[in-house]
Order: structure tokens, then sequence, then C-alpha cells
């Protein structure tokens, strides 16, 4: 009987383990969007996608810029039986050099949605040299992730003036000003360095990554320098873990298991006292 338990509490621990990996990172394809939006991974990570709707979708990977999937993967529409309705890329050392990737997501045959990757060396593995091809994802005014910075007879407008964020995930500034712009934390020295500039070609981008060793929960001001060193206008970032029904769903749906574990558990450990 008490290897019984014993069984059943490996298995437990052992979903909660495979849940949080360090070498695993989720993206969820809800009905309308992606969650998250962007992922920073390392060399030998394996980046999953779930299919949570009811009908299939695929996803592929280009990784010459030739507008053709170099990985492509299908999913099925959602179940519970099997895992045909996940996609998984993993970004093996020796096949993968460190760099950003543009993982596309399909459905009914056309583009759907992208999840931006940033692949890091892992200091486990010998460094290898950046592929050649640096990618970032179109602009999106909707995407949460994303703000522009415009210019118009010398006065600088951003898209938003607040970014939600979850830690551990990157914010896209795109800027059509025609000018070098940076952005700097407002809270840093004047001698710090900046955290992303973005060319003085009008369309160009850069990526914050804002990753959970260096950057806290909570509201994070921004300021943006042109290239004489003067604050054009400044956002707000504010960091904090995703909440919401979908969160509440998850939390309810592993209290669920882990009762019927318990209670299953502790039928089997009385049932031969009553016999």
């Amino acid at each position: 009987m008490r290897r019984i338990l014993a069984i059943l509490l490996v298995v437990v621990l052992s979903g909660q383990v495979a849940a949080h990996g360090a070498n695993s990172y989720a993206i969820i394809l809800r009905t309308s969007s992606v969650q998250p939006e962007s992922a920073d991974l390392l060399i030998n990570d394996t980046l999953v996608l779930y299919n949570t709707v009811t009908w299939n979708r695929s996803a592929g990977i280009d990784v010459d810029g030739d507008e053709v999937d170099d990985y492509t993967c299908e999913m099925t529409a959602r179940n519970t039986t099997s895992n045909a309705d996940e996609c998984q890329f993993t970004f093996e050392n020796g096949t993968w050099n460190p760099g950003e990737y543009v993982v596309t997501v399909y459905q009914n045959g056309s583009s759907w949605q992208s999840v931006a990757v940033d692949l890091l060396p892992d200091n486990h593995t010998e460094g290898s040299v950046p592929g050649p091809y640096v990618l970032l994802p179109d602009f999106d005014p909707l995407a949460s992730n994303m703000m522009s910075i415009s210019e118009e007879g010398g006065k600088f407008t951003l898209s938003r003036g607040s970014v939600d964020l979850v830690p551990g995930s990157s914010l896209y500034v795109f800027s059509s000003a025609g000018r070098t712009i940076s952005v700097k934390s407002a809270t840093e020295n004047e001698g710090a360095s900046a955290l992303c500039t973005v060319g003085g070609d009008a369309g160009e981008g850069c990526k914050i990554w804002f990753s959970r060793q260096e950057w806290v929960d909570g509201s994070h001001e921004m300021a943006i320098i042109d290239s004489d060193g003067d604050i054009i206008g400044s956002f707000v970032v504010k960091l904090g873990r995703a909440g919401g029904e979908d969160t509440w769903t998850g939390m309810i749906q592993i209290i669920a298991v882990t009762g019927m574990v318990i209670c299953l558990g502790v039928y089997l450990w009385l049932r031969p006292r009553k016999e």
C-alpha cells in the first residue's frame, strides 16, 4: 500500500517539475491571441506551443529569410488524450545559432500570429557565432508588448503611455522618426547605457528584455533620448505576474487534481484496515 502511495507521489511531483522545468517554454495559442508573444530561450531549450481551440493549426520557422519555413509542425484541435495538439521546437546545440527568430503560427492556411524567440547561448555549451539573420516581429499596434514612436513637426508621439508586461518577457520599440533614438531607465544615473537604440532609418525597431534577475515587479519609468542626449518623451513599463480568468482556471484545475490524488491515497490507505 505504501508503495502505491509513493508511486502516486512521484507522479504528482514529476508533473509539477515538468510544468516548471527550465528547459521548456510554453506558449498558449488562444482563440484570438498568443500568450506570451515572445520567449527568451537558451541553446538546447524547447519551445512548446499549445493549441487551445477546436480547429487545427500549424507553425513554422523561416531560418534563412527566403519566405519558406525550414522547420514546421502541425497541431490538431485541442484534445485531452494525446499531445497531438502541441508543437515543439527544440533549439539543439550545433544546429541552431544564438540569435533572434520568429515562429509563425498559421490557421486556415494563412499566417495568423507570430512568436519572437531570442535564442541565447547556454553557459554550459560552447559559444557560437550568432546567425546572420536578426529578425524582429512586424509592428502590431494592438500587441501589448509593442510600442511605436513617431515625429511630426518636431513633436514626438508615442503609441501608448504605459506597457504591461510579464517578468521575463520583452518589449519591442519601433520608430518612424528618422533619427537615432535610445531608451534608458529614468531611475538610472546619466552614465547608464541605453537599454535599446533605434537607428536613424525610419521604421526600425529594437528590443528590451526585462529579465527576472534584473527587473523587479512594479512600475518602471523609461526615458526616450535623442542623439543630442535630450529627453524627448517617457513611458512606464508595469511588470507583474499574469492574472485573470485563465490563471484562476489553471489554479482550480491544479487544486482539483491534487484533491483527487489525496482522496485516492486516503481510500487506498484505509481500505485494508476496514477489511
